[in-house]
């Protein structure tokens, strides 16, 4: 017999699309992460399926090592990628999940993560567009042309007292890092507790919300992009990419940043992938600040994700060791990151690097809502911090 019901259309041709499209037959799709110039393999996928409504799919997400469905089942929007939830574990088996495609879903996106492109940046600047706190520059132009953005919020105008540098997404792929940098940039512009308003006062916030804008936008992995990636692009040469080149070029500024924060996701397997945590830089006194950023940051989180400092990772343990450092072309040349160059930098204060998990913190679920609440926290962490900050210069 044959179906008289339409082919399923399964497709990657939208920001943030990415995957090896493996084969689509009845209710099946079979499909893999496209790993395109990555060095060795990794997890990020997102695919749009047209053609469904009404059918129960069963999709296969292959991978050569380790999980492509995370804790929580894939991430699910049936309104064409404007909200996203979470399928659920028992969805899924082994490297499998099946799901049925509600009534009025003309588009259905599943993806690994909850995505944040430039379509949901815009989406969110357009409600601030006349505020007086914000201001929207060229940082510079990628590779490929496009535009990467630099944000400036709070004192924009006038001589700031406190500056402070915001970086994320340098790896395309780790999607809810953006999440919580759009919570943080909500409190700063709309907060309206001490905090925020000291930040709109006092502190300049200088954003720039993707480093690599051509891997959002295409779908990159990112990460271990080769030869390397931007995260890996700080050491002493030029660096291979415009972005990274842009943002030491910011560094040089003389009035300096009293703080520095490069958000980050971990990778979707291992002990550390299911909390919050800050990654110790090889240096005590750099690890000393840090660790009184996060001291202020557990006490005044109010949101629904636990952080706790003692899930931090110092420099030394776990994957946060040398050999981490090292080029993945087989030739382990030492590379150098954001927080790497800025160890021990005259001018830069605290400088951090905070790691966000996919969709599970210590049993509480992870999801934009949450992520942004988790970054309006950060926000408030920053502002008090800063105030240490200045009492103890004075």
């Amino acid at each position: 017999m044959t179906s008289r019901e339409p082919p399923l259309q399964v497709d990657t041709e939208f920001p943030g699309g990415n995957a090896v499209i493996e084969r689509v037959d009845a209710d099946r799709i079979e499909l893999r992460p496209d790993i395109r110039d990555t060095i060795g393999d990794w997890f990020y996928w997102c695919v749009r399926v047209r053609g469904a409504v009404g059918r129960h799919l069963t999709v296969q997400v292959r991978r050569d090592l380790g999980p492509a469905i995370g804790v929580r089942g894939p991430a699910v929007s049936t309104d064409g990628g404007c909200t996203w939830s979470w399928l659920g574990a028992g969805a899924v088996t082994g490297d499998e999940f099946t799901l049925t495609v509600p009534e009025g879903t003309s588009e259905l996106r599943l993806s690994f993560a909850m995505p944040y492109t430039a379509v949901e940046l815009e989406r969110f600047l357009a409600a601030y567009t006349e505020h007086p706190a914000l201001e929207r520059r060229l940082l510079t132009h990628t590779r490929r042309g496009r535009r990467v953005e630099l944000l400036r919020l709070g004192k924009v105008r006038g001589e700031p007292q406190q500056r402070v540098l915001l970086t994320c997404r340098h790896h395309a792929c780790e999607t809810m890092a953006s999440h919580v940098l759009e919570g943080l940039m909500t409190r700063v512009l709309a907060g309206e507790c001490e905090p925020a308003r000291r930040l709109r006062e006092r502190v300049e916030l200088v954003i720039v919300p993707f480093v690599d804008v051509d891997g959002v936008a295409l779908g990159d992995q990112g990460k271990n992009r080769a030869p390397h990636d931007h995260a890996r692009d700080y050491g002493p040469d030029e660096g291979l990419y415009p972005e990274t080149r842009a943002i030491k070029r910011l560094l040089d500024d003389p009035r300096g940043f009293d703080a520095v924060v490069d958000l980050h996701c971990p990778n979707v397997a291992g002990p550390t992938n299911q909390r919050i945590y800050f990654v110790g830089p090889d240096s005590a006194s750099s690890w000393e600040a840090v660790r009184g950023l996060a001291a202020v940051l557990e006490e005044v989180a109010e949101g629904p994700l636990p952080y706790r400092r003692a899930n931090d990772l110092p420099f030394g343990t776990a994957w946060n060791v040398p050999a981490n450092y090292l080029s993945r072309d087989g030739r382990d040349t030492p590379l150098t990151s954001l927080d790497a160059h800025l160890t021990d930098r005259a001018g830069i204060g605290t400088h951090a690097v905070l790691e966000f998990p996919y969709a599970d913190a210590e049993g509480v679920e992870v999801d934009a809502s949450s992520a942004r609440a988790f970054g309006a926290d950060l926000a408030r962490a920053l502002a008090l911090h800063l105030v240490e900050r200045d009492v103890g210069d004075e």
